[in-house]
């Protein structure tokens, strides 16, 4: 799936839900149980594309 593609799936099960598309990508992350696979889908390729690299920088423990 392409980028262009993957936000017109967020965007349009955004509007079907009456959402945003901040929070259908906050609650794929955290609830993915609750959407369509066609959404988780284009979920990690709008991830993908925005962090290539997820866990660069998620270590807390370096920050403390």
């Amino acid at each position: 799936m392409r980028y262009s593609t993957a936000v017109k799936v967020i965007e349009k099960e955004a509007e079907f839900l009456g959402r945003d598309f901040d929070w259908i990508m906050r609650e794929c992350d955290e609830q993915p149980g609750i959407f369509p696979q066609s959404t988780l889908n284009a979920y990690e390729v709008i991830r993908e594309e925005l962090d290539p690299d997820p866990g660069a920088f998620n270590d807390r423990e370096a920050f403390r």
